[in-house]
């Protein structure tokens, strides 16, 4: 990805407004996501764009959710974004929410975790998806999964680095 990437409602909405609405009360969150889903997603996509300025707002059409619980006590929220247009924006978003886990080291909390498949271009020209994780403190840390942009192959690309 370039150095320099221009923001864009699609960009704050996924690195900033998901992961701190998500990190900060993820069962408040996940309860609002599953009562009105498209609605409350669709206020913060708003939100994001009246902070974005005239002009950079932009539509949010195919701005989805799927609700998944891949494992006991475990929730996988898959946002689904408008279509991404510049590198950097994402195809889809993955809320996970395990309130149980702890990892060995130190008995640290690792709760709450947010994945994104970004439109990424090699340096030949070719499209290539990059996983990567927007953590806690908004740090954006690219993984080496690589996956199509389908649905499907990006829970796949989630229950794998789940397991991790």
């Amino acid at each position: 990805m370039a150095a320099t990437v221009q923001q864009s409602q699609q960009i704050e909405f996924v690195s900033r407004a998901l992961p701190e609405l998500f990190h900060v009360s993820p069962d408040q969150f996940m309860a609002l996501l599953a009562r009105d889903g498209t609605k409350f997603l669709r206020f913060y996509w708003s939100e994001v764009g009246k902070k974005m300025g005239e002009g950079l707002q932009v539509s949010p059409f195919g701005l989805n959710f799927d609700l998944r619980l891949p494992r006991p006590h475990e929730k996988v929220a898959l946002v689904t974004l408008p279509k991404p247009q510049r590198e950097g924006e994402a195809y889809f978003t993955a809320l996970i929410f395990r309130p149980y886990r702890v990892t060995s080291f130190f008995m640290v909390s690792d709760t709450t975790k947010v994945l994104s498949l970004e439109y990424a271009v090699d340096a030949n020209g070719s499209e290539r998806p990059l996983l990567v994780e927007w953590t806690r403190k908004l740090q954006r840390l690219p993984l080496s999964i690589r996956c199509e942009p389908n649905l499907e192959n990006f829970y796949a690309a989630v229950l794998a680095e789940m397991k991790g």
